[in-house]
């Protein structure tokens, strides 16, 4: 990363040292030794303790990238697990100090039209936070670093030469079915190689994430816990529960549908696992790209067509290297962005292997770092801190908006087949959301549930959004595959947004088609607005409803489908 511009300090020194604790606490006690006597006092008191948490937080991310890029590294390791084991306490501790001051200060309410919305969030926190709490986020995030390092090291030997299991993904479109079912199978047996660690790895942050929710007066009840946490304010566990039901009832028959047309395409009375990625009527994958220059070039020219501002960001995270896009040994899998929050700016991580699901990740990614970069002039880092539900509106619009043009990476008939599979995942998406949503549901309300307990809740739960793949023979990858999802691991309860925010993006979608210049500008502005309204403001002021029933997934699912009837039309006749 090459940085060229941080935002002055108005208050931390510039020669500050995050890795130092010394300097660290002493930071916070002169926060909480001050005494802010008037509202604008305190105004300036909450931006500078802002400006602390930023710099803290820009520096714990600097760290993550490091230990992702290269998980060989032990240096990067040693030093990520050096901040969370020695600093993190004592910011954790320190910021529950700070928030106590504020929310008993008497001129609080004086500036709750700005930080109102914020000033809920703090008195949450304040209500679960538990100094016990202190050590066990510190032993769950060195488990999540432990796991990370398991799936980093997967690999297997393939056509003559070491390869990571998203490059194998090439093989999973190849149009030779001995060669997909080939590959699926060395990588789910390089999967099931790991299946003991893993399941060791989820019970030992299962159990931590129990004790910190008795810890903070949720008895064994992670799932009560987790919704006040995340500061869920608009929804309940219910209105989730709920969504699974309205996708079983009006998305897995639209994925069956799906899949049985495929499947007669290829002329197949079912489809097996190593069946769903690849072009139903035997044609080569879509190679968009070879190398990640070349993805990045061309992701260039496809957001400079969309909106000249979407063109300049993207060239600024280019310029400053604050990309890595490339598979390799060693890297952690999945993708992700992260935000560098001193500097105002966001970083690109990703394990493109030249297929066309890697065109969408960079869509998604640009779209959240386009949030990132819209939202970078909030005041304060909680505002720059979006709840997952509208973050990944921006993400998921950006595929669907930039999926109409992508002349750059195909010709017209390979863009009918990029969208049509784009489209179809959208629909096929939905059910798996679910089950890792209910899955989840199911198993932090069974506290004392032992591995192969966990085993048959999801062989339950995958036959509820059973989309009429055919398993059999393979019903030990079957129960594992769950494990593939590092989000239960590593972030649990994060997956329902994706679900949510779906629903908003095809909202998004609709509006971009009836006016596109006025849609991009009003989803900029909501993007600006960052973390400072309630959800259902935050959906609004995008032109959308917030609102994940029956009544809004179903018309929507219905647009899905009448455009993927006019893409099958096109594909037709090409």
């Amino acid at each position: 990363m090459k940085i060229d511009h941080i935002p002055s300090r108005n208050y931390i020194a510039a020669d500050f040292d995050p890795s130092q604790l010394a300097q660290v606490s002493a930071a916070y006690e002169d926060l909480a030794q001050q005494n802010p006597a008037t509202p604008t006092a305190l105004r300036l008191w909450i931006l500078h303790w802002s400006e602390l948490e930023s710099i803290l937080s820009d520096y714990s991310s600097r760290l993550y990238i490091a230990m992702t890029v290269d998980t060989t590294d032990a240096k990067a390791a040693q030093v990520f697990e050096d901040f969370n084991t020695q600093i993190v306490p004592i910011i954790n501790a320190s910021s529950d100090k700070l928030q106590r001051i504020l929310h008993q200060h008497p001129h609080k309410n004086d500036l709750s039209a700005e930080f109102g919305h914020w000033f809920q969030s703090v008195s949450t926190d304040i209500s679960l936070f538990r100094t016990e709490n202190i050590p066990l986020y510190t032993k769950i995030a060195l488990e999540t670093q432990a796991y990370q390092k398991i799936t980093g090291n997967m690999s297997v030997n393939y056509a003559g030469s070491e390869k990571t299991l998203a490059q194998m993904g090439v093989y999973l479109q190849n149009p030779e079915r001995k060669t997909r079912e080939e590959a699926w199978r060395l990588t789910s047996q390089r999967r099931l190689t790991d299946q003991k660690p893993l399941d060791d790895a989820f019970d030992k942050l299962f159990a931590l994430r129990q004790q910190v929710a008795t810890n903070s007066g949720y008895e064994n009840n992670f799932l009560e816990y987790i919704f006040a946490a995340k500061h869920r304010f608009d929804y309940t566990p219910e209105h989730c529960r709920d969504f699974h039901d309205a996708i079983a009832q009006h998305a897995v028959p639209r994925v069956q549908k799906i899949y049985k047309r495929r499947a007669k395409i290829m002329d197949l009375e079912a489809l097996r696992p190593w069946d769903l990625h690849c072009d139903p009527r035997g044609l080569a994958a879509l190679q968009p790209f070879e190398t990640g220059a070349e993805l990045l070039d061309k992701s260039s020219q496809v957001f400079e067509h969309l909106a000249p501002q979407l063109g300049t960001w993207f060239a600024q995270l280019r310029q400053q290297n604050l990309l890595d896009v490339d598979s390799r040994l060693g890297k952690a899998p999945g993708g992700y962005q992260i935000s560098l929050d001193e500097a105002r700016l966001p970083f690109i991580f990703m394990n493109a292997a030249g297929i066309d699901g890697d065109v969408y990740t960079m869509l998604h990614e640009a779209g959240h770092a386009f949030h990132q970069f819209a939202m970078a002039k909030q005041p304060i880092l909680a505002f720059r801190n979006t709840p997952s539900e509208f973050a990944e509106v921006a993400s998921m619009s950006m595929e669907l908006i930039a999926s109409q043009h992508l002349d750059v990476f195909y010709s017209p008939a390979e863009i009918v087949r990029s969208r049509i599979d784009h489209l179809e995942e959208i629909i096929i998406l939905l059910p798996w959301v679910a089950l890792i949503d209910a899955f989840q549901h199911e198993l932090y309300t069974r506290p004392q549930h032992d591995a192969e307990e966990r085993r048959e809740i999801w062989q339950k739960l995958h036959k509820r959004f059973d989309s009429g793949v055919d398993w059999s023979g393979l019903e030990l990858e079957r129960d594992y595959w769950w494990q593939k999802q590092l989000h239960l691991f590593e972030v649990p309860f994060y997956y329902i947004e994706y679900g949510i925010a779906q629903l908003g993006a095809l909202q998004l979608w609709h509006n971009y088609r009836q006016d596109p210049q006025a849609t991009l500008q009003q989803m900029l502005n909501a993007y600006a607005l960052g973390n400072s309204q309630p959800l259902p403001q935050l959906f609004a002021a995008a032109g959308l409803k917030f609102d994940f029933s029956a009544e809004t997934l179903e018309p929507l699912l219905q647009a899905v489908e009448q455009e993927l009837a006019q893409l099958y039309a096109q594909q037709d006749l090409c």
